[in-house]
C-alpha cells in the first residue's frame, strides 16, 4: 500500500520518502534565474533559501528602507517585480527595473520597506516576471514582525465565511484543525473531503493548489509561511510539508516504538509517528504533536525551513495527551508552553499547562481551565474554577496570549484571558443549531464547534455544523455589535455593555471616541457601567481589557428601527474599530399589543 501511495504522490508532484522505498521525486526542478543573495544578518539565518527578514517594525510608523539584492544565473529582461503584500512596499531607487537586461552573474538593488498591516509575524512574497522564466515567475519570500495593538470586542459580529456554505449545505466535513499565517490566509485541514483548503485575503473559501497525498487531521504554519500536516492513508501516518512556492515533501515511515527524550533525540525516518494529531508550532518553529502512543512529541522543523533536510524528533512527558482514548485538544503557545485537555469520565474535564522544560525533562502541570466537575459554569470569574465539557475541540492563542478553545460539548467558543486568567464566552449560546449570522456571536447558535483560530486583526474563525451533516466556517469579529430590545419612547433602557480587549503586541491610544450613524443621538455611553477611560490620549495596554457600557433613549416620535455606530478612533492598523448598535423604539400602544400577543 505505501508503495502505490509513492506511486500516486509522484503523479500528484510531491517528493515522497518512506522507510519501505526511497525518497522518490520528480525530476528536479531547474536552478530560479533569479535568487536573493544573502546579506548575513542573524535574523536571515534560519530562513529558507530565497526568503528575506525585515527588522521588526511599529504599525504606523515609517520602517528603514532595506536593500534586497538579486542574483541572475541566466541572462534575462525583467518584466515586471510586485509585491503581493501591502506589508511590504517596494521603493523607487533601486536597480531592479523593468525593461532592464541582465546577464549571466549580474546582480540588482531592490529597495523595500517594511509596513506592517497587523501584528506578529508578516508574510509576503515578490513575483518577478522576466524573459526567461517557463511560466511560473521568480518568487522571493518576505516575512518581518510587526507590533500593533489589536481590538476584540466581546460581543462580537457573527458571520458565515464565503463559500463554505453553498446552496443550502456546509462544503467541509470532518474537520477539527485550523491555522493562520502571517499573511492572514486560513487553512482547512478538510479531512472528510481529502482536501486543504483555505480562505485568502478577500475572505473567501477556495480550493487550494495544495493537494496531500493522504487524508490531512491536522496542521501547523511556521513563521516562513510553510504549512506542515499530519495525514493518514490505512495504516500508514504521512508528515507533509507544503512549500509556499508550491513544492511538497511527504514522509511515511513506518512506526517503531521508541525512547526519543530531549536529551537523546531520534532521527525521525528511523520512528516515523503513530496516530498523529492536533499540531501545533511555537515562535522558533519548534513544531508540536499528538503522538498516539507516547503521547505527544516535539519536532524542530528549523533545520527544514532552512534546507538541510533534518527531521528529527522527541516525546514530551505529557501523561494527559490521548489519556481519554482517543485524541484530545493539544496545542503549544508562542513561548513552547503546552496545553492538554483531561477527560476522566464525565466528572473531571480540565485544560492543564506545563512549561517545555518540564514537558521534556520534569513532568509538572498546571490547571488552566475547568474544575474537579464536568459542566457549563463560570463565565466571568477564574477560568480555574469554572466547568467545562467532556468535549473539547482546538485550543489556540492570539498575540497576546489569551486562550480560546472549543467547548464543543457547550456548543460554545471560550477565551481564557491571559492576564486575568478569566473564561468568558465569546460565541454560542449553548443550544445546538446554525443560526445568528449577523448578530451577536453571544447570541448565536453552534453545532458542535470543532476547530479554533484567531488572525491579526483579532478575528476568530470557528469550525461549526451547518444543522445536518457538514460543517462550515464562521468568523466571530473583528467589529463588535449591541442589538437592544424594543424599547418604549420616550424612555431610556438598561445599559448594555460590550468588553473592548487589546489582543495585539503594543499598546493601543485611542485619539476620540464618536457616536455616528443616522440614529447616534438615540444612543449614549453610560458613565455607571463604562470603566474604558474613553478621553483622547488614553492607553490601553496589550493584554488589558475594559468594558463600554451604552444606553438606548428614544425621543416620543421615534418609533421603528434604529442603529447607530460606536466609533473608536485609535492607533491600530484600520485606525478605527466599530460597535454597530441596533434597536427598535415602540409607542405606548405598541407595547401593549406586543405584550398582549406575546410579542
Amino acid at each position: 500500500m505505501l508503495a502505490a501511495s509513492v506511486q500516486n504522490a509522484v503523479r500528484a508532484g510531491v517528493l515522497v520518502c518512506s522507510a519501505l522505498a526511497a525518497c522518490v521525486s520528480l525530476p528536479a526542478r531547474s536552478a530560479p534565474v533569479i535568487s536573493l543573495v544573502p546579506d548575513g544578518q542573524s535574523r536571515q539565518a534560519r530562513a529558507p533559501a530565497d526568503f528575506y527578514v525585515f527588522a521588526p517594525a511599529v504599525s504606523g510608523e515609517e520602517a528603514d528602507v532595506e536593500v534586497l539584492t538579486l542574483r541572475f544565473t541566466s541572462a534575462t529582461t525583467l518584466i515586471r517585480i510586485a509585491s503581493t503584500s501591502r506589508d511590504f512596499v517596494i521603493e523607487q531607487g533601486g536597480s531592479c527595473v523593468a525593461g532592464r537586461a541582465f546577464a549571466f552573474g549580474d546582480t540588482c538593488s531592490l529597495r523595500m520597506r517594511f509596513v506592517p498591516q497587523g501584528a506578529g509575524n508578516r508574510l509576503g512574497r515578490l513575483t518577478i516576471e522576466h524573459t526567461a522564466d517557463t511560466g511560473t515567475p521568480a518568487g522571493i519570500g518576505l516575512g518581518g514582525n510587526g507590533y500593533a495593538p489589536v481590538v476584540s470586542f466581546t460581543p462580537a459580529i457573527i458571520n458565515t465565511v464565503p463559500g463554505s456554505y453553498v446552496s443550502g449545505a456546509g462544503t467541509i466535513s470532518n474537520a477539527t484543525s485550523l491555522a493562520v499565517d502571517g499573511g492572514d490566509i486560513l487553512y482547512i485541514a478538510d479531512t472528510g473531503n481529502d482536501r486543504m483548503k483555505e480562505v485568502d485575503s478577500s475572505g473567501n473559501l477556495v480550493q487550494t493548489a495544495l493537494n496531500p497525498i493522504a487524508t490531512p487531521a491536522s496542521l501547523a504554519v511556521d513563521s516562513f509561511g510553510i504549512i506542515y500536516t499530519a495525514n493518514t492513508h490505512g495504516s500508514t501516518y504521512y508528515f507533509s510539508i507544503f512549500y509556499p512556492w508550491g513544492s511538497q515533501t511527504a514522509y511515511g515511515y513506518a512506526y517503531t516504538s521508541s525512547n526519543c527524550t530531549a536529551s537523546a533525540p531520534c532521527a525521525f525516518s528511523a520512528v516515523g509517528m503513530n496516530y498523529p494529531a492536533n499540531m501545533s508550532i511555537d515562535a522558533n518553529n519548534n513544531l508540536f504533536f499528538e503522538e498516539g502512543t507516547a503521547g505527544a512529541a516535539e519536532m524542530p522543523v528549523g533545520s527544514i525551513s532552512g534546507g538541510s533536510g533534518t527531521l528529527n524528533l522527541w516525546h514530551l512527558s505529557d501523561q494527559f495527551a490521548y489519556s481519554s482514548g482517543s485524541p484530545g485538544s493539544f496545542a503549544a503557545d508562542a513561548f513552547g508552553n503546552i496545553y492538554t485537555y483531561y477527560r476522566f469520565s464525565t466528572s473531571t474535564c480540565y485544560i492543564l499547562t506545563e512549561s517545555l522544560y518540564n514537558a521534556e525533562y520534569l513532568p509538572s502541570a498546571t490547571r488552566v481551565a475547568g474544575g474537579v466537575a464536568c459542566g457549563y459554569s463560570g463565565d466571568g470569574g477564574p477560568a480555574a474554577d469554572a466547568e467545562i465539557s467532556t468535549s473539547v475541540g482546538q485550543i489556540a492563542f492570539d498575540l497576546a496570549g489569551n486562550m480560546y478553545f472549543a467547548d464543543n460539548g457547550n456548543q460554545r467558543v471560550r477565551r481564557v484571558d491571559n492576564a486575568s486568567g478569566q473564561i468568558n464566552t465569546i460565541a454560542g449560546n449553548g443550544a445546538a443549531g446554525y443560526s445568528g449570522d449577523g448578530g451577536a456571536a453571544t447570541s448565536a447558535s453552534l453545532n458542535s464547534p470543532t476547530g479554533v483560530a484567531v488572525n491579526s486583526q483579532g478575528a476568530v474563525y470557528i469550525i461549526s455544523g451547518d444543522g445536518a451533516s457538514a460543517q462550515v466556517i464562521r468568523k466571530v469579529g473583528p467589529d463588535g455589535i449591541l442589538a437592544f430590545n424594543s424599547q418604549l419612547v420616550g424612555s431610556t433602557s438598561s445599559p448594555l455593555t460590550v468588553t473592548v480587549a487589546n489582543t495585539g503586541n503594543s499598546a493601543l491610544q485611542l485619539t476620540g471616541v464618536v457616536l455616528t450613524g443616522t440614529n447616534a443621538a438615540d444612543f449614549s455611553i453610560d458613565p455607571n457601567t463604562t470603566n474604558c477611560n474613553l478621553t483622547a490620549g488614553a492607553i490601553l495596554g496589550a493584554r488589558q481589557s475594559c468594558k463600554i457600557g451604552v444606553v438606548f433613549k428614544l425621543a416620543a416620535s421615534e418609533t421603528g428601527a434604529r442603529s447607530a455606530n460606536l466609533v473608536l478612533l485609535d492607533n491600530s492598523v484600520t485606525g478605527q474599530n466599530i460597535v454597530s448598535l441596533t434597536g427598535t423604539g415602540v409607542a405606548t400602544s405598541d407595547r401593549i399589543f406586543a405584550s398582549n400577543f406575546g410579542g
